[in-house]
């Protein structure tokens, strides 16, 4: 079990559930598939689940299952909660929107359990966060810059602040543990100016650092160019390999707010890094009933990959929320 005895396993999800409110004669679904990499998680979920005196089931999918199965999505939309430990591809799916919508909150685990024990969800992350998807939900242009000639600006007027926090505490709201973030979903044709990837950063769903800068120049919403080398090569070879200019468009942006995220561990310590920049090109649909939850977006390209980047400037409407140094310089915000 990964270095922890099935027990410690099932204390550890106990704990997490109880933060998640589940309660008494609630109805939770593990959701899982055979290819999933943690096949303890499900049984431990499943057993913490019953120790807070809830009603407990699981589905164990083929890996080429879609939720969008009436079976399925039954079940997730009768469930009260739904933990979905798999590889299947669901979260950025019209029937994921629709569990949400019915008042079904979700949650993503699908990391290592030294990473779940060490980003425990935790009080200061959990303030900051929605502290900040309060602040992005106002907001109307967001602009990133550094000093390696990064200089971009994205509209979104009237869509969401998106926090993540790890926890799935209420009606309507999806979160993915371990997570702390700040996200919006801009417009999708409104992208304009330079973007670089400095050696260094994260692209996430390669599961590696780069090793060159990728110069990525947007016009009207779509890059329209991705210079460099080996990386930008690998990026642009996976976006064109959708064969839609949809996957060339912006899906989300924002912030990092977990103090406890390590750089050197690819994963969510990536998204989630205190003062990094987050911004994904690809399919935005999420959306979800809570109000700092989802996205909102309308692309529906196959194509999602996370670029993860320290060292950027991050602006609010002019107002500077992250500098270079990786300080998130509000007070309000910290």
């Amino acid at each position: 079990m990964n270095g922890m005895k099935g027990t410690d396993l099932v204390g550890l999800f106990t704990e997490h559930l109880r933060l998640c409110n589940v309660k008494k004669g609630e109805v939770i679904l593990a959701f899982t598939d055979a290819q999933f990499a943690f096949p303890e998680y499900p049984g431990a979920m499943l057993a913490a689940a019953h120790a807070l005196g809830a009603e407990a089931f699981a589905i164990t999918a083929p890996s080429d299952a879609e939720i969008s199965a009436q079976l399925v999505l039954d079940a997730w939309k009768s469930a009260d909660m739904v933990v979905a430990m798999t590889t299947i591809p669901w979260l950025y799916t019209d029937a994921h929107n629709e569990a949400l919508a019915s008042g079904t909150r979700t949650l993503m685990v699908h990391e290592p359990v030294a990473n779940l024990k060490r980003m425990f969800p935790n009080e200061d992350v959990v303030r900051r966060t929605y502290a900040g998807a309060k602040r992005m939900a106002e907001a109307s242009e967001i602009r990133v810059t550094d000093s390696a000639g990064s200089d971009f600006t994205l509209r979104k007027d009237g869509r969401k602040g998106h926090a993540q926090v790890g926890l799935a505490d209420q009606p309507g709201r999806w979160d993915h543990w371990p997570a702390g973030l700040v996200a919006t979903g801009p417009l999708e044709d409104t992208a304009q100016g330079t973007y670089i990837v400095r050696a260094g950063d994260v692209i996430l769903q390669q599961r590696r650092h780069t090793v060159s800068d990728i110069r990525m120049t947007l016009e009207d919403g779509l890059i329209t160019s991705i210079e460099g080398g080996l990386d930008a090569q690998l990026l642009r070879d996976y976006l064109s390999s959708f064969d839609d200019p949809d996957a060339f468009r912006f899906a989300h942006a924002g912030w990092g707010t977990e103090h406890r995220a390590l750089w050197n561990v690819v994963g969510m310590d990536s998204e989630s890094l205190y003062g990094t920049v987050m911004v994904s090109p690809g399919r935005n649909i999420f959306n979800a009933a809570h109000e700092h939850s989802g996205l909102g977006g309308t692309n529906y390209t196959r194509a999602h990959i996370d670029l993860c980047c320290r060292h950027k400037n991050l602006y609010l409407d002019g107002e500077l929320i992250v500098n270079e140094d990786e300080e998130i310089v509000p007070e309000y915000l910290r």
